[in-house]
């Protein structure tokens, strides 16, 4: 394929030094990446973002994650008319800058349950079970409250469970205790079932992205080369092997790159099969479409999108505000000096701090079901840029959804946005328990628990499963959780083996949420991280 570019886009076209590893994409896992594969100082690491730095003041703040979208840190993409949400444009944050979406997230440290595991290993994924991936979950985290079996206390990553969360969050507990959920301590540890609080990314109250984690401690080491506002143009693939990326750096200046080892794809599951297609490794009728030359026909890439899609918020209106959250700073800016000088006030939580994972159905041995609760003074809800004093959220989503979409090319052009396809709701099942789920927040936020602060009954209010259902399609969202999309196994529809490496092409690896055969029971970012460690594993061995 030739690549046409404005002129002003093609100044040189050179050859730079080569690196014994290439890692395209400093998000989650490229920054583990980075960190561990550059620990040999007698290799050359390059590390290739399309983005720049996090706004330094925004990105160690909690609260301030919504203050980061649709900024130069996010793609911005947005989704293709959902049949079944009435052809909704669904907006699909993604980060664009060192750290990735870890800059941009709500920080919920979830690593999902073992049956996630499990399933992977029974699907022939060797080495992908629950008791395989424990250590490197426990190897990646340092945790301020547990330490047991299950948790680990020496590793980059900041975790802790946030000490200035609402009193709200008090009456969400005895509310879900009330319909029969017991109380569980840690949703990582030996259960997940049960109602509780969540723990966030976070060291002494500020956000641990994978950028502050893992990548700013080893900068200064002389083998690591970050290539920042660096646009991934293409792979370069010679007899089967990848070599190269040509790549588009600041905008106008275009070099290739020569990979003595391995190029690691880690540009999540929205990029990663994005830069597969263009590279010409994909289903062969769709690269053919767009006039791409077939280096490898991989007809699952940009296959088996999953997403955990949101079932619409339940209200309670708090009867007296002042007494519910008291005077708060009213503008972002005031709440964001107020965080900076005292470590407190409305910014100093990542507010997803209470929780539970449930069933709707008896009898499974995992639950179908998460839910957090939301104060309404979270950021997202500011009214004419006043906080919004009014309400507590309930809000959440299966967690094993059964819909599957796609991630297709737009056009050949590397600049272009892809196709984003999650297919919501096709599968009648996922609106079913979305149902039963938005009718269990209904009676929660209607217990005893919630009379003292509530005013009337929870919005909106229902007659019938119809009513919720329209609810459903008119208000969910995503909860930008994709996954699968260059998904891991042994069968036709994989594109990577249980090692990471790309069916059919020997030097190139894919490490990120892409690869799992199935999105895991809750927020995938800590399991992205797990993938990278053991990843980072993989790919020393063999090399």
């Amino acid at each position: 394929m030739l690549l046409l570019l404005p002129t002003r886009m093609c100044k040189t076209l050179f050859m730079t030094d080569s690196y014994d590893y290439i890692i395209i994409g400093a998000g989650s896992a490229g920054c583990v990446l980075a960190h561990r594969l550059s620990e040999d100082s007698t290799c050359k690491v390059a590390l290739i973002e399309a983005g720049g730095e996090p706004d330094a003041r925004l990105a160690p703040v909690p609260g301030a994650a919504s203050w980061m979208q649709n900024t130069r840190a996010d793609w911005a993409f947005t989704t293709t008319p959902q049949r079944e949400l009435f052809d909704r444009r669904i907006p699909y944050p993604r980060g664009r800058v060192i750290g990735g979406t870890s800059v941009l997230n709500y920080m919920a440290y979830v690593r999902g349950n073992a049956g996630d595991y499990d399933a992977w290993a029974q699907m022939g994924n060797t080495g992908w079970s629950y008791s395989d991936v424990l250590p490197y979950f426990r190897k990646a985290e340092t945790n301020a409250d547990f330490a047991d079996e299950w948790h680990g206390d020496t590793g980059p990553l900041g975790v802790e469970t946030n000490q200035h969360r609402h009193p709200t969050c008090n009456l969400f507990l005895e509310a879900a205790q009330s319909k029969g959920l017991s109380f569980n301590p840690d949703f990582n540890g030996a259960r997940q079932e049960g109602c509780g609080y969540f723990q966030a990314t976070t060291r002494n109250g500020r956000r641990s992205s994978t950028a502050e984690a893992y990548l700013d401690p080893v900068r200064h080491r002389p083998n690591l080369t970050i290539l920042k506002n660096t646009q991934l143009l293409r792979i370069v693939v010679e007899k089967s092997r990848a070599i190269g990326v040509e790549v588009l750096a600041e905008g106008r200046r275009l070099q290739t790159l020569r990979s003595e080892r391995e190029i690691v794809l880690s540009a999540g599951s929205i990029g990663s099969p994005h830069i597969m297609m263009l590279s010409g490794l994909g289903p062969a009728d769709h690269l053919s479409d767009h006039c791409i030359k077939i280096v490898c026909d991989l007809p699952a890439v940009g296959q088996n999108l999953e997403d955990h899609l949101g079932n619409g918020p339940v209200i309670a209106n708090v009867s007296d505000p002042d007494a519910v959250f008291g005077q708060v700073p009213d503008r972002f800016g005031s709440a964001l000096t107020e965080f900076e000088q005292t470590g407190g006030g409305i910014l100093a939580t990542h507010y997803l701090d209470v929780g539970a994972f449930y069933s709707v159905d008896a009898g499974t041995e995992y639950p179908q079901c998460q839910v957090f609760m939301l104060p309404g003074v979270w950021e997202p809800s500011r009214v004419d840029g006043m906080p919004d004093r009014s309400k507590i959220i309930l809000s959440g989503w299966p967690t094993r959804s059964k819909s599957r979409g796609t991630l297709t090319l737009g056009s050949s052009n590397p600049l272009d946005p892809p196709l984003i396809d999650p297919n919501y709701l096709s599968d009648p099942d996922d609106l079913r328990i979305s149902v039963e789920m938005v009718k269990f927040h209904t009676e929660l936020l209607n217990s005893l628990a919630f009379a003292s602060i509530r005013a009337g009954k929870a919005l909106p209010a229902f007659n019938c499963d119809a009513e919720v259902a329209d609810h459903v399609r008119r208000n969910a969202t995503t909860i930008w959780h994709p996954t699968s999309t260059c998904k891991m196994g042994l069968d036709e529809g994989a594109v990577v083996g249980p090692d990471l490496s790309v069916n059919g092409i020997d030097g190139l690896s894919i490490c990120d949420a892409s690869i799992m055969p199935t999105m895991v029971s809750g927020n995938p970012n800590a399991a992205i991280i797990m993938i990278a460690e053991k990843g980072a594993d993989l790919i020393q061995q063999r090399n």
